[in-house]
């Protein structure tokens, strides 16, 4: 991996991977006060708030990471890989606070244990891609692969609570709830798949720069 790697390193690459890493601390920050407020629903609508947010940070991000490459001849990773980095991540960040957003519009009483399991596991993999994305100027692949097998456990692992999730929510008789629940429990398990996108990303981007 070295030569290559190693070439675009000494190339213009500071800011772009700077913005990266902002992009997945702030993924780490939103899929954090999710958990919390799921922890503690008394702060639900007070943390729905600062989803939203972070929510448009992390548009602004995405926005700005967009502008630096178009306009950046020499880019530390082919602008296709940047860019699919940058929006799978934005996916996760945008499943997170539409997850927030519907226990509020949906007024949701009471979060189920699958929802604080799920939340922790999403808070999981998120670390876990904080960690690569801001291993990626290092060049390690080993160490990239693993953070990505690690993302794609968490998510393995989130399918099997959802499984039970929705087998448990249909044992209940309210329709509206059902349909209001499973709705939650939906975009909860499509901010993990998101997730394990942004590992498959960096796991391919690993591979490719060997």
């Amino acid at each position: 991996m070295g030569g290559r790697w190693l070439s675009w390193v000494r190339a213009n690459d500071v800011e772009i991977m700077t913005v990266l890493e902002n992009q997945a601390n702030n993924l780490v920050k939103a899929t954090s006060v999710l958990a919390e407020s799921i922890n503690d629903y008394s702060t639900l609508k007070e943390k729905n708030s600062m989803l939203k947010n972070l929510e448009h940070e992390g548009d602004q991000l995405t926005h700005k990471l967009f502008t630096i490459i178009d306009k950046t001849f020499v880019t530390p990773l082919d602008k296709e890989d940047i860019s699919e980095l940058t929006s799978t991540i934005d996916e996760v960040l945008d499943d997170t606070y539409g997850t927030s957003d519907r226990l509020v519009l949906f007024k949701i009483q009471k979060p189920s244990q699958y929802m604080q399991e799920l939340a922790n596991l999403l808070l999981t993999s998120c670390q876990e891609i904080y960690k690569a994305v801001s291993e990626l100027h290092k060049g390690k692949r080993e160490s990239l692969i693993k953070h990505s097998k690690f993302v794609s456990d968490c998510e393995h692992k989130g399918d099997n609570v959802y499984r039970l999730a929705i087998a448990e929510l249909f044992e209940t008789r309210d329709a509206i709830e059902i349909i209001k629940t499973k709705e939650v429990y939906e975009t909860l398990e499509s901010a993990l798949d998101r997730s394990r996108d942004v590992a498959d990303v960096i796991e391919d981007i690993a591979l490719k720069y060997r």
